[in-house]
């Protein structure tokens, strides 16, 4: 079982310090990670459709509709981090505030959603957050702005491997259709 300790000490084993038993332990170490861990796990999250925190949904439509430009607003999921994509993608449509605005008279999303479990996340994910939670903390804990570079090659070395095997597990969903234009050139 991975627990949040565990992500923060491989940030904090990156940065060649100790490891912290707790995030409420009595140290600089614990009281950093305690205080960057979520911002970072989202903002990792976010950076990309990991296949662990996508996610599919109906959306309410808002008793409020939008003042002007569209017919109906939709409330997003409290859990949203990132829109990727609305069901009917053609439709004009903008993400304003916790809100989805558009001319559809439903709307269905898919969209990369806060997972604060992290058993549920890809071992490459894990790292990835630990990583970026060093960089994130390095020069604070450690005095050393070089050591955030290092670390931030790091990060950016495994998010590669990461997104490298998460999106060889989507298959093949990319499929073009042409459209007038694409006919036209022909």
């Amino acid at each position: 079982m991975t627990s949040v300790v565990e992500i923060c000490n491989i940030g904090l084993t990156n940065l060649g310090d100790q490891k912290i038993s707790s995030l409420t332990d009595n140290n600089e170490r614990a009281r950093l990670c305690n205080l960057r861990y979520e911002d970072t796990r989202d903002a990792v999250l976010r950076s990309y459709p990991w296949t662990c925190a996508v996610a599919r949904t109906k959306l309410a439509q808002s008793t409020d509709t939008p003042s002007w430009g569209f017919s109906y607003k939709y409330a997003l999921p409290s859990d949203c981090l990132r829109v990727l994509d609305l069901y009917d993608w053609d439709d004009e449509h903008y993400v304003e505030n916790g809100f989805i605005v558009t001319d559809s008279e439903q709307a269905w999303i898919k969209y990369i959603k806060r997972v604060e479990d992290p058993n549920e996340f890809d071992a490459l994910v894990i790292h990835a957050i630990g990583l970026r939670l060093a960089m994130e903390i390095a020069e604070a804990l450690t005095g050393r702005p070089e050591l955030r570079n290092n670390m931030l090659a790091k990060y950016n070395a495994i998010l590669s491997e990461a997104r490298s095997a998460d999106s060889s597990e989507r298959g093949n969903v990319n499929i073009i259709y042409a459209d007038v234009f694409l006919e036209a050139r022909r």
